[in-house]
């Protein structure tokens, strides 16, 4: 059924998968492992581009008429920001409605680029204010007021974006079928909108794994939580036509809470260091919203239950170029 749905080609893939060895050094971890969607796709992106692929396609069915994206975010999001610049490059037009975060160097670098690419960029102070507007705007294109609009949701997170992280795990059973890594034990993902794990976890049942997705929760909890990701479970399965048999409900969902910190895109010190790690052994770049929480949430969940010796998979969601 998922090689059924039109998808609009973004990407390049397969995404490499190799053994993080400096770190795990460091570490004094057995057996750790990255997946490199920081390596998605030729303008950046990370794992927004596999989203994106599927929504693109639904944005634009028929090839021919030019369609207005619009989609929302922080002042810094790296989903606005791909949908921005692979928008324009697959002539969409694309407005963006965001809300302020606190500001660091790579999400000004995210604001500007947006600024760049995007037709119109709106700003509000308040994430509720954000999704006020945006249901707003729905209805309007609801009523057929002004331009007709694709809209996409914060974090491209919905049923059909979320394919495209339930095929990426059929991309890794292949890697683990070529020998390039063992199957994991567990595969570690940061959590803002939910549906990267959510599409992960649908894609782990259907392929076999018997790998254990584990969120690390980077946004606030009203928006990241256990049953926000079941129930998008849900609506994938639905989605692609799989039988949910597998009754994956909320307590099934395991999260990490710890390395959140005091909020959404404030620095945590552990965040910072695993940044910091990363770039000095790995030569990899992280940064302090989404990676660096994520890195530093494996760390401390696999040091507290004693999984230093497990096969560990960080699935790298950030990418720029």
């Amino acid at each position: 059924m998922i090689e059924s749905i039109p998808h609009h080609s973004l990407g390049n893939f397969p995404t490499p998968v190799h053994p993080l060895s400096n770190l795990e050094r460091v570490l004094g971890f057995k057996s750790l492992w990255i997946k490199r969607d920081d390596l998605s796709g030729p303008l950046g992106g990370g794992n927004k581009v596999r989203k994106l692929e599927y929504m693109f396609a639904a944005a634009h069915p028929d090839g021919r008429k030019r369609k207005m994206l619009f989609t929302i975010g922080p002042t810094g999001s790296n989903h606005v920001r791909a949908t921005a610049v692979y928008g324009k490059a697959s002539n969409f037009r694309v407005e963006c409605l965001l809300f302020k975060q606190p500001p660091t160097a790579y999400s000004e670098t995210n604001y500007r680029t947006i600024c760049e690419h995007a037709a119109a960029v709106y700003e509000v102070d308040q994430m509720t204010t954000m999704f006020a507007r945006y249901a707003y705007e729905q209805l309007k294109t609801a009523f057929g007021i002004g331009e007709e609009r694709y809209f996409i949701p914060a974090g491209g997170s919905s049923p059909l974006g979320s394919v495209g992280y339930v095929k990426a795990v059929s991309e890794l059973k292949s890697q683990i079928a070529e020998g390039i890594l063992p199957e994991p034990r567990f595969i570690f993902v940061p959590v803002g909108t939910c549906g990267t794990m959510a599409g992960l976890v649908v894609g782990v049942r259907l392929a076999g794994l018997k790998s254990h997705v584990v969120g690390i929760r980077v946004a606030d909890q009203v928006v990241a939580n256990a049953w926000a990701i079941s129930r998008m479970v849900k609506r994938i399965r639905r989605l692609i036509g799989a039988a949910d048999s597998s009754n994956i409900r909320a307590q099934h969902i395991e999260l990490w809470h710890d390395d959140f910190g005091d909020g959404y895109a404030i620095p945590t010190e552990a965040g910072t260091q695993a940044v910091e790690m990363m770039a000095e052994h790995e030569g990899i770049t992280l940064e302090n919203t989404y990676t660096g929480k994520a890195l530093s949430g494996l760390i401390h969940y696999a040091t507290a239950h004693g999984y230093e010796d497990e096969p560990i998979l960080f699935w790298h969601t950030y990418g720029t170029t």
